[in-house]
């Protein structure tokens, strides 16, 4: 065989392996992203798992007696995951007999009403139930956030918290003008009789008439929010409901000179108080947590992915239908 013979039969070798170990390559790359997803489908499955039928599992923060205390947690937009989670949080403190007390660690800015309104009403049997209950508040605990706030015995904030914003709101856009200079016209058919359906409607008109409509909605969810103020901080209130339920912000010195708070301390102080309302001594604390959803928190989707935006028709609703919200908006 002469030498240029042996040289086209390397290079054909060559041409003929090059695809065939890419080819492995690309094989395995598919292989270990399978492996890599399936790993972390089954840390979700074990986490999950290790949090409890109600996927509650409780963090140890200070190792003292048998007896706890245990610390729920409120933080971000109160909405119904919020609820849910609450719930949750309830029933794994009924179920552990252990548990004698609670905290409330409230962080929010409030949310919608009816949210709010269930997550007070579910303390409430807490507290019923014998637990006592400390409201801890954070940087924020406004609107919706110091309405679930009442049902605390006690009630802690921080030095730096911000807190009030009595009030209730119905957020939403107005957009006949931009229709109109669009050339857009909606029309909406409702039944005869359903003369108000579309009122607050971004596509419809703000009449006076719809407008004083919604102002009396807006005030009967208002007159619930101060009746609550009332039955939850009583005779320490310092000043009429009148002068605190007027939508603003309050510094934590200006709440605690209202009475619509009891201390400035920090979670600490809240958690030795539920402590002592429950007559027990050095407990255990706990924080209950639900478990991180691993695939969600480091945005895997699928082997090879990109971010993905999705307008789902909830979103459509939402920003169509606006809710009535306890919610602090400075």
């Amino acid at each position: 065989m002469s030498q240029s013979e042996g040289q086209s039969h390397t290079v054909v070798r060559c041409s003929r392996f090059w695809p065939i170990f890419l080819l492995f390559l690309l094989i395995l790359s598919v292989a270990a992203n399978v492996l890599l997803l399936a790993g972390f489908a089954g840390m979700r499955t074990l986490i999950s798992s290790l949090g409890g039928s109600a996927g509650v599992r409780s963090v140890i923060v200070h190792h003292g007696g048998q007896d706890m205390v245990a610390i729920i947690p409120i933080t971000g937009i109160i909405d119904g995951a919020t609820v849910t989670e609450v719930v949750n949080d309830i029933r794994a403190v009924d179920n552990n007999t252990l548990i004698r007390a609670v905290v409330v660690r409230v962080d929010s800015p409030g949310g919608a009403v009816t949210d709010a309104d269930e997550i007070y009403h579910n303390l409430m049997k807490l507290r019923t139930s014998g637990h006592p209950v400390v409201v801890s508040m954070g940087a924020m605990a406004a609107s919706g956030g110091y309405y679930v706030s009442m049902a605390g015995e006690r009630i802690f904030a921080e030095p730096t918290t911000v807190t009030g914003s009595i009030g209730v709101m119905l957020p939403g856009f107005q957009l006949t003008g931009l229709m109109k200079k669009l050339g857009v016209r909606p029309e909406f058919l409702t039944s005869s009789a359903a003369t108000w359906k579309e009122a607050g409607s971004p596509f419809s008109t703000f009449t006076p008439a719809v407008k004083s409509y919604l102002q009396n909605l807006l005030n009967i969810d208002d007159a619930r929010f101060e009746s609550i103020v009332m039955q939850g901080r009583g005779k320490a209130l310092k000043v009429p409901i009148t002068t605190i339920a007027n939508g603003k912000l309050w510094t934590a010195q200006e709440a605690l000179s209202f009475g619509m708070v009891d201390r400035i301390g920090y979670i600490g102080a809240a958690c030795h108080q539920a402590a002592k309302l429950a007559g027990i001594y050095n407990p255990t604390i706990v924080r209950l947590e639900h478990p991180i959803d691993v695939l969600s928190a480091i945005g895997v989707k699928t082997p090879v992915g990109r971010p993905v935006v999705e307008i789902s028709p909830s979103t459509i609703y939402s920003l169509a239908c606006p809710k009535f919200e306890y919610l602090a908006a400075p």
